[in-house]
């Protein structure tokens, strides 16, 4: 058992322990690590100043690390994120991108175009640009301007200094010779991170205990014997509220070093995800399978948060706006979760269905002691039309005022002009209640010939029939109407298309 998170920081092992461990990675880095050019302005995960690198060698990885280096290294925030999350990865900050006096594509990028103003934000952007290189070199997919301004997304300018920003990233050129993977897959450094994840972490500072275990059945354990634990996954939710005040949770459980939980399986027409596959995983894997699920993920967030958010992550806030659920209720969407009653004996394993999981706000049907291990789904079918939607104030890196999730069967017309004809229906949404909803008596309306009147017919009965709150997002009138106008576009665009 350890004591200690095994970071490697621009190719320098660290051990850090107790107080130190606890504390967000950008203000570890800043404050303990002297490496001042990674910078912590929102706090939130937002602005992307915090942008660090980071990779995580996985066991069994090549040991030709000249061919084919075992590290792969993406961008995260740093602000969001605690020094015991890290454990067993690299991390490169800014600092680490120079070799020698010459500087990193991406730096001399932004150097060439005059990109950088009052300066802020540059580290930030240097980092995500260098994470676009280090998975497109330009060669296998030309960098354009759409990929440029997605690997920008979790990146703001107070400056307003896009245009020459967006320059730099066009013109930016990856070198073989500042590949970070190959800079810093050490052959060492690897073997060291992969022979700590096999060993199981427990940190205890001030009260606070943090428990990173090997197996699940030793996760079920400590779930068992502490009750009021949290399960600390991205801390995309958590950490922004620690960084607001809130005191961290006394117990808290990461399933990090529990190589089961990061594979993704497809098994006939259902994918079954690990807790701890990422959002961006997913994106990648279901481009074929479900590529509207696919599509939908590059509205999620940000590519920092994508790459360390997961989907059971997001099942488990229980949020009524996050942004996959309405997907998974179409999508016979079910929770596979373990527990180890009283700590000891065998793993007791039970599967709930999305429709089931919801109780009330923010509330799940999980008994206590109960963890979640996988999410699966079903992939649509060939004839299934799927569309999912989300409203929200700004396009990107947002959260939903509305989100919904539609999936029509229809029958096969030839070339007859009637009207389509519908087997079955599936309608979701999010925002709209106190949990995300499925509307069956929707859907069985739905299911028949299908004409303009009957989709103003069910468009006006669904705007009745949902029940939002007013926030800040919008009133309860406008995500009626919201609710309303998203059927019309998926019944125009695709059911009378």
């Amino acid at each position: 058992m350890r004591d200690y998170a095994l970071v490697h920081v621009n190719g320098v092992r660290h051990e850090v322990r107790g107080r130190e461990a606890l504390m967000m990675l950008a203000d570890w880095l800043r404050r303990e690590a002297g490496l001042t050019g990674t910078k912590t302005v929102c706090s939130e995960g937002d602005c992307g100043s915090c942008t660090v690198l980071r990779a995580m060698p996985q066991p069994g990885c090549t040991t030709d690390f000249l061919e084919a280096p075992p590290l792969e290294f993406e961008a995260v925030n740093s602000c969001i994120a605690t020094v015991a999350q890290m454990d067993g990865s690299h991390i490169v900050t800014v600092e680490g991108m120079q070799c020698g006096a010459e500087l990193s594509p991406a730096q001399e990028a932004m150097k060439t175009c005059h990109a950088s103003q009052c300066g802020y934000c540059t580290p930030g952007f240097v980092m995500a640009m260098s994470a676009m290189l280090e998975r497109h070199n330009g060669i296998a997919q030309p960098i354009g301007p759409q990929l440029a301004a997605n690997y920008l997304t979790g990146n703001l300018c107070r400056c307003t200094g896009y245009v020459t920003i967006l320059e730099a990233a066009l013109a930016v050129k990856a070198t073989k010779q500042h590949s970070v993977a190959r800079r810093y897959s050490n052959p060492a450094a690897v073997q060291a991170g992969i022979a700590a994840a096999e060993q199981s972490l427990l940190i205890e500072h001030d009260g606070v205990c943090v428990c990173a275990p090997v197996t699940v059945r030793e996760a079920c354990s400590f779930a068992a014997t502490h009750p009021g634990f949290r399960v600390l996954g991205a801390a995309t939710d958590l950490g922004v509220q620690i960084n607001k005040g809130k005191p961290l949770p006394r117990a808290i459980l990461s399933l990090h070093l529990i190589p089961d939980l990061y594979e993704m399986k497809q098994t006939r027409n259902r994918w079954r995800v690990g807790a701890r596959v990422s959002l961006a995983t997913i994106r990648r894997m279901c481009e074929e399978s479900s590529p509207e699920l696919s599509r939908f993920l590059n509205l999620f967030a940000s590519p920092q948060i994508k790459n360390v958010a997961t989907l059971v992550g997001n099942v488990a806030n229980a949020s009524p706006i996050g942004d996959t659920l309405p997907f998974l209720l179409i999508s016979d969407g079910q929770v596979h979760v373990a527990s180890r009653p009283g700590g000891k004996g065998p793993l007791r394993q039970r599967t709930i269905a999305m429709t089931d999981l919801y109780t009330g706000y923010k509330t799940l049907a999980l008994e206590p002691g109960e963890i979640i291990t996988h999410v699966s789904f079903a992939n649509p079918e060939a004839k299934e039309m799927v569309r999912l939607s989300k409203v929200s104030m700004r396009k990107d890196l947002d959260i939903s005022a509305v989100s919904a999730a539609f999936s029509c069967t229809l029958q096969k017309r030839g070339r007859s002009r009637k009207p389509p004809v519908i087997e079955s229906a599936r309608i979701a949404y999010g925002g709209v209640a106190a949990t995300p909803i499925r509307l069956p008596e929707i859907e069985e309306a739905l299911e028949g010939e299908v004409t303009a009147e009957k989709i103003e017919s069910l468009a006006n009965r669904i705007a009745d029939r949902v029940k939002p709150l007013s926030d800040v997002r919008g009133s309860a009138a406008y995500r009626r109407v919201l609710a309303a106008n998203l059927f019309r576009r998926f019944g125009a665009e695709v059911l009378l298309a």
